[in-house]
């Protein structure tokens, strides 16, 4: 797949605020894109989102290993921890905010995980910049933008599309989850996201696994040329009622002629 094209169709149709991301999960060192070479090499501690946030306002490659992790809960929905019976359980008090050990066990049940192991590296960079085939993009957008993705699949399906939230650990979800299931997923940024990776208000994000990605595109073409766009285009072929003198001076200029 053209990834140059992807970026364009991508611009054109939903046309986000910040770069689409490409994203991937790498199981070793030898498998890594050359063009990582030098950011493998360099200790980059920090969040999940935080880096897919440098890839996309920034517009920088990035490589992060479990020994960069700063999140626990991106650590293990990334698989680069493996969950403990003290957290499934609960007992270690994260998320803080969730109200007792029963919640938060839930909560941590409910956490789409990689397997432990499995990847080594969690690479992403600008898509119109990516020379290698990443598996999954990640655009962020305001609800209106992500409509039109969400429209791309109905579009196909003819069903409306089932996502999940915690309210955090968005990450669990526009990567894990959409890498376990091979499915687009539309996620509210969560508390992390929005306080340590600056994620704004009215920001939502989408991830497109590649499977998914002719799908999207060609929806996005489909029901654009139907009407449904971004910027929404608003109806105008409406008669307006001026004010009442506004219509006199109309009257009067007529009358003039």
């Amino acid at each position: 797949m053209d990834l140059k094209d992807v970026n364009q169709k991508l611009n054109q149709f939903i046309r986000p605020a910040t770069y689409p991301v490409a994203v991937s999960m790498v199981a070793s060192r030898s498998e890594l894109p050359p063009s990582f070479a030098k950011a493998a090499e360099k200790p980059s501690p920090m969040l999940v989102c935080q880096g897919v946030t440098l890839a996309r306002r920034y517009g920088w490659k990035v490589c992060l290993t479990p020994q960069d992790m700063v999140c626990p809960l991106g650590a293990l929905a990334l698989g680069f921890a493996p969950p403990t019976d003290d957290f499934m359980s609960g007992h270690t008090g994260v998320p803080n905010w969730v109200c007792d050990d029963a919640a938060r066990s839930m909560v941590a049940e409910a956490i789409p995980k990689l397997p432990h192991g499995q990847g080594s590296y969690f690479i992403a960079e600008p898509l119109a910049q990516a020379d290698w085939e990443p598996q999954m993009v990640i655009a962020y957008g305001n609800p209106a933008q992500m409509v039109r993705l969400v429209q791309s699949l109905v579009h196909h399906i003819g069903r409306p599309l089932n996502f999940s939230a915690l309210g955090g650990i968005g990450c669990a979800s526009y990567i894990s989850q959409a890498l376990i299931t091979g499915q687009c997923q539309l996620v509210p940024c969560g508390a992390g996201d929005r306080i340590f990776a600056m994620a704004q208000d009215d920001e939502m994000a989408f991830a497109i696994p590649m499977g998914e990605m002719d799908k999207v595109l060609s929806g996005l073409e489909f029901t654009d040329k139907a009407g449904l766009r971004y910027p929404v285009t608003p109806y105008l072929r409406f008669h307006t009622d001026m004010p009442p003198s506004y219509q006199a001076l109309m009257k009067n200029l007529a009358a003039g002629e």
